[in-house]
């Protein structure tokens, strides 16, 4: 009971940071059989299903401080070259956006089927028809898998897929993040790429080619729990690659800033 209200009154706290408080909330309260609630945040509109948790990715994105914080540690261009793997419905870009970036290049990539078609209606709706939105996953070596996929949600894992009556089986391609890089960028360079892709990095930057990791500027990863000696190979690899850490978020242990000291040294 108490961990319910706690929600709900987290829920409504979030709600306040959006434009026209009083109409989302009567969205929420008189359409919660439905789920789909439109928020509006500026020149920003974006929809969230509650009743597949996007708020805890997609609108939280916006509200938390767990990525906000770290744009304070980075030179940025106002116009961003952005990958985001990983990108749930679509709140990283809209929070790069939301702080007054523009998107000169953008490339989402999420394996989910259910949350991309949120995704794409987000991102369009947002930023035009320019961005490369990704129905697939990223990881080590090129492959299919089948997976059951449910209808969204924060922590869908290639590896481990919820089972459940309302989850669905699709193929889902995996790509390398070389592949990715070369699909949405060619040989050009990245600004910003966030990663959360809820342990699939290790396999990712430890056991495919990725040497265009080299050309991200800043990386913004969520590195999942797993054996020390596997966490300190994957920071041996970004050190390697010219990565330098640069700040723990203060809200989340796991998300990290790491910037490429080659870059900086060269600009």
């Amino acid at each position: 009971m108490f961990e319910k209200l706690t929600n709900a009154l987290n829920g409504l706290r979030a709600m306040t940071c959006f434009d026209r408080v009083i109409y989302t909330l009567c969205q929420r309260l008189l359409g919660r059989r439905l789920g789909w609630t439109i928020y509006s945040k500026g020149r920003l509109k974006f929809l969230v299903d509650h009743l597949a948790d996007d708020q805890n990715g997609t609108r939280d994105c916006l509200v938390s401080p767990m990525y906000r914080e770290l744009f304070g540690q980075m030179q940025l261009p106002r116009q961003l070259r952005l990958l985001d793997l990983g990108a749930n419905g679509g709140g990283f870009p809209l929070l790069c956006l939301d702080l007054g970036f523009e998107l000169a290049a953008l490339t989402c990539v999420e394996a989910n089927p259910f949350t991309h078609t949120r995704l794409c209606l987000n991102i369009r709706q947002n930023t035009g028809l320019r961005a490369k939105i990704l129905n697939i996953a990223v990881g080590g070596h090129p492959r299919e898998l089948k997976l059951a996929f449910p209808a969204g949600g924060t922590a869908f894992s290639i590896y481990g897929a919820v089972n459940s009556p309302a989850d669905e089986e699709a193929c889902i391609q995996v790509l390398t993040l070389d592949e990715i890089m070369r699909l949405g960028f060619d040989k050009q360079a990245v600004d910003l790429c966030k990663m959360d892709v809820e342990g699939a990095e290790y396999e990712t930057l430890l056991d495919g080619p990725a040497d265009s990791l080299k050309r991200i500027h800043h990386l913004i990863i969520e590195i999942h729990p797993a054996e020390s000696a596997k966490q300190d190979a994957l920071r041996r690899k970004l050190a390697s690659d010219g990565f330098a850490h640069i700040k723990t978020s203060s809200t989340c242990a796991e998300v990290h800033l790491f910037s490429n000291r080659q870059w900086q040294e060269s600009t």
